[in-house]
């Protein structure tokens, strides 16, 4: 292919999708079917724009590759240690239902073999499209999120060991010693991944670092992803898969977010070729001659997953709700399932007929899948409310530990719920926790909390733990669409209580205080500030001003920032006492101060903190060396002397005087 094919591909390509997605964003629909829609357009049986498929497929590839690599740096092994109920569990029950119902359903117009076939395929789920959703939706660490990443996580593994069987299969025999063989040198393979990422890549990634050149950190990091991934290949496993493991080499590394950052823009690029291939493969022909057939078989196939997803997850712990979200997320069927029979084909397991109907159902489930994504929330909910209509947390045994009246409702125990639940034992305010997962109330029940698994955007459990007549109510999970509901629920049903929202980002607050909320604290700008108030300690600002700077942000529902009148202090203490190694810190003494009016000597500061006063700035006059009858009035800055330990204790001493 020369230069001009090339250019002019890509041009056909990138300018279909371009109009395409945007005349589908205006009507609300994912990007991915738009990349899908173009690719089937441009493609060999449509139109036939672009003809050379095989390096679209190619470029593809690179996507996929991309996509598992920043999953790999994403997920860490101390990540996948944490997800292993979810990842081993609920990933392996999944896989084992939908092959077993698939196979049984199957063994009615087929052989054996190739009903083990069909239920592989249909097994997996696509990564790139979940994945993506998530990501998008800020998902990833909600509770659903993190099963529906160790499912899919498990499907990719276990891929591995599809690649390995078919070849098997077409001989109507499995060979245990090949697959033994296969789970042996993956246990080796992920053991070293492992240890090279604690040991071995942080320390080449400082040395590239060190060299503070951009491009040859990007061009290693990229040098580091495809060479992993063609030795893992060379093994005889996918190039997905290396890829992944690439990416936990480097997911223990203090590098991590920014090699993430700079390789998303890549991954993203090559993600929507990937869609746009996909596209490519759907004959239109045969999907017309078929089309009830396809449609009918798609369903079938959306629907048996859905149940094999929902059990697996739900013995595995899941609560109603969230099973029902996960189930619903992994329906459709993988990218990956044209790699498997691609392989079948090549091994004359299935016809060409058989291929196309397999391309077809894929597709098709694939399409069905974002639409179903964009109303997961209500569709869970809707399917929750028929399957278990009166699901909620036994009020007998609450009534044994406490009486509901005028306490606190903690929903989520994971740090912001702890941390609050401890406060409040500690000063005796009677509360209640929400969970949703199982081992966390088992482990917090023995401990004596008052811990209930319970989904909180249920009326039922939020009423059979007192929503009615609580005085507070504490939301502290990291599920922004659970969030909204438990918040319009708490406000129908009890107007007057105070709720409190953790959330992540400050985009969600005007939604969460329309929807009830009296706050919400966003924690990427409770980060902010904390940063800002770092700055200004620096440079010498007051350290009551300081508090108050950040009181004033959280006041005006952090929109607006507070004007902060310019410090000289700080530059004329650089004149007078050039050469002080001791630390500084300086306070504003305010109107209403107990400090106020009175001298150094009653205020007996140095005897308490170890701390020195050493001047007192007055308007544009400064005291050195204040005498102890120096009284101090309303607006003067202190300069205070001393470690790091005695200015710590002069901050306590301030404050019980009302300096801040």
């Amino acid at each position: 292919m020369n230069s001009i094919e090339f250019l002019k591909t890509f041009a056909i390509i990138l300018g279909t999708s371009t109009v395409i997605v945007y005349t589908l964003h205006k009507m609300k629909m994912p990007p991915v079917i738009g990349f899908l829609i173009s690719g089937f357009m441009i493609g060999p049986y449509a139109i036939g724009l672009v003809k050379n498929v095989e390096l679209v497929e190619l470029f593809a590839e690179i996507g996929i590759i991309l996509l598992l690599f920043v999953l790999g740096i994403e997920l860490s092994p101390t990540k996948l240690f944490e997800m292993r109920r979810f990842l081993l569990f609920a990933g392996g029950l999944q896989v084992l239902l939908t092959v077993t119902l698939c196979a049984i359903i199957a063994l009615t117009f087929m052989n054996l073999a190739q009903a083990i076939l069909a239920g592989m395929l249909i097994a997996l789920s696509s990564t790139a499209i979940v994945l993506k959703h998530l990501s998008d939706k800020g998902e990833v660490d909600t509770p659903h999120g993190k099963i529906i990443i160790g499912i899919l996580l498990f499907q990719d593994l276990f891929a591995i060991f599809m690649v390995g069987l078919i070849p098997s299969l077409a001989g109507g025999k499995i060979q245990i010693n090949l697959l033994l063989e296969k789970i042996a040198m993956s246990l080796v393979v992920i053991s070293l991944a492992i240890w090279s990422s604690k040991k071995l890549i942080p320390w080449l990634l400082f040395q590239i670092v060190k060299s503070r050149i951009r491009d040859l950190v990007i061009v290693s990091v990229l040098f580091l992803c495809f060479s992993v991934a063609l030795l893992i290949s060379e093994l005889g496993f996918s190039l997905a898969l290396g890829a992944f493991i690439a990416g936990l080499l480097i997911s223990e590394s203090e590098y991590a977010h920014q090699v993430t950052a700079d390789v998303t823009p890549l991954r993203e690029s090559f993600m929507a070729i990937f869609f746009i291939s996909i596209g490519m493969l759907l004959d239109f022909k045969f999907v017309k001659d078929n089309l009830v057939l396809i449609l009918l078989i798609s369903l079938s196939v959306i629907l048996l997953k859905l149940i094999a997803n929902f059990l697996s997850i739900r013995l595995a712990g899941g609560s109603m709700r969230v099973s029902l979200i996960s189930a619903l997320a992994l329906a459709q069927m993988s990218e990956f399932s044209f790699v498997l029979v691609s392989i079948a084909q090549s091994h004359n397991m299935i016809d060409q007929t058989s291929f196309n109907f397999i391309i077809s159902i894929s597709i098709i489930t694939m399409l069905f899948s974002p639409l179903i994504l964009l109303h997961i929330h209500k569709i869970a909910e809707m399917l929750s409310k028929k399957m278990s209509p009166s699901v909620k947390v036994q009020r007998d045994e609450l009534e044994k530990v406490m009486k509901l009246d005028s306490h606190v409702i903690i929903v989520g125990f994971g740090i912001n719920g702890r941390n609050v639940a401890k406060i409040l034992k500690d000063l005796n305010i009677p509360y209640v926790i929400l969970e949703l997962n199982p081992i966390t109330v088992r482990e917090m029940k023995k401990q004596g909390e008052p811990i209930y698994l319970g989904d909180a955007t249920s009326i039922d459990v939020l009423k059979s733990v007192g929503i009615d007549k609580a005085k507070l109510i504490v939301i502290a999970i990291s599920d922004p669409t659970s969030t909204r509901r438990i918040v319009t629920i708490a406000r129908s049903v009890n107007p007057d209580i105070y709720i409190i929202v953790r959330t992540r980002y400050v985009s969600e607050i005007e939604e969460l205080k329309k929807l009830g909320a009296n706050e919400v604290i966003p924690e990427e700008f409770e980060t902010s500030i904390q940063i800002s108030s770092r700055v200004l300690d620096f440079f010498n600002v007051p350290l009551n001003i300081i508090k108050d700077y950040t009181a004033k942000l959280r006041e005006n529902s952090y929109v607006a920032l507070l004007d902060i009148p310019k410090n000289e202090f700080s530059k004329l203490v650089q004149e007078k006492f050039p050469s002080i190694s001791f630390n500084l810190s300086t306070y504003l003494v305010l109107e209403n101060s107990k400090s106020t009016n009175k001298s150094i000597g009653e205020l007996n500061f140095r005897a308490q903190t170890g701390a020195t006063i050493i001047a007192v700035k007055r308007g544009e006059e400064i005291y050195l060396n204040p005498s102890p009858s120096f009284i101090l009035k309303p607006g003067d800055l202190v300069l205070a002397l001393g470690k790091p330990s005695e200015l710590e204790k002069a901050v306590e001493f301030f404050k019980n005087l009302n300096f801040t």
